[in-house]
């Protein structure tokens, strides 16, 4: 009896072991087969072109292919709770914005239980942005919204676009009344057609129609001026304290093993250091705030701007 419990307690430990020895080396051998990043926003919006960028340098630094997903929705959350409900196993990850805004407002509750923050790439800057010949400038865009009330479209209801819109509205006292779209070509089709009178919207995703002065910037949410848009007025200069800029990064499941998220980590940085990336960077209006932080700098950030955002919020 003795020498059979000795035998069952060598034999389990020797298969422990074994495991153990597998999971080290799965580890060691990671990443093995393709990768999907979900992107819970519409194609042609900033944070998909984000995603695009990054899943094509990653995948020369990881070695397997990255199949970029959409899944929109609720303001970037159906992805989000897509991604957090998938195993931690490395071969699911998500690039996301809004990450805060959406986590205090309850549309993704499950905020940084449900998903591990890998980096954070880029700090956006918002505008509001018009057809020129609806809006001139952002005086005529004052005037419209304190006589006759004004629609500001953005993508998502509930999500980053549609809270700081409102925040504008009640720091400005203007009559303003936010338009959900899906995804971020519909909403651009709307402000070239004039059907809407402004969007929330950031430079890059709009380049080519401000190139060809189909849209331009009415007022930047900013401290300073751009120096590529040095005519355009700033929220501070007109005493509106709303600066709040888009962020995206990279996240995967919580309960990720940290050599994976290490491993990703480091891969998201030789991304970010890239020649290609920051010619994108620089193309894209991406320079005016620096956009990088690790894992640990961007969860503690994460963690204090739900805290924030949950407070305006309510």
């Amino acid at each position: 009896m003795r020498t059979k419990l000795l035998f069952t307690t060598v034999g389990f430990l020797t298969l422990l072991a074994g495991c153990s020895a597998e999971s080290s080396e799965s580890a060691e051998d990671y990443p093995t087969r393709d990768i999907e990043m979900i992107v819970g926003h519409g194609p042609g919006g900033g944070t998909d072109v984000y995603a695009r960028t990054v899943s094509d340098l990653l995948e020369h630094e990881l070695g397997v292919n990255i199949n970029v997903v959409n899944m929109e929705g609720a303001g970037g959350a159906t992805g989000k709770s897509e991604a957090a409900n998938r195993p931690g196993d490395g071969y699911t990850m998500a690039a996301i914005s809004a990450f805060a805004i959406t986590t205090a407002n309850g549309n993704y509750a499950e905020g940084l239980d449900g998903l591990r923050p890998l980096a954070r790439m880029q700090h956006d800057v918002g505008t509001i942005m018009a057809n020129p010949e609806v809006y001139e400038d952002y005086d005529e865009f004052v005037e419209a919204a304190e006589n006759v009330g004004i629609e500001v479209g953005g993508t998502g209801a509930g999500g980053n676009d549609e809270v700081i819109v409102e925040i504008l509205a009640e720091e400005t006292g203007l009559d303003i009344n936010y338009v959900a779209f899906e995804g971020a070509g519909d909403m651009h089709a709307a402000a070239l057609g004039g059907h809407i009178d402004a969007i929330f919207e950031e430079i890059g995703p709009v380049v080519d129609y401000l190139e060809s002065e189909e849209l331009h910037p009415l007022i930047v949410l900013n401290e300073e001026r751009l120096d590529d848009f040095e005519d355009v007025p700033t929220t501070v200069e007109n005493d509106i304290d709303v600066t709040n800029g888009i962020e995206r990064g990279m996240v995967v499941p919580t309960d990720t093993p940290d050599e994976i998220v290490s491993v990703l980590e480091d891969a998201l940085s030789e991304v970010y250091q890239t020649e290609e990336y920051q010619q994108h960077a620089e193309d894209q209006y991406l320079t005016y705030r620096e956009g990088w932080l690790g894992a640990d700098e961007y969860e503690e950030e994460l963690a204090e701007d739900i805290e924030d955002y949950t407070e305006i919020v309510e």
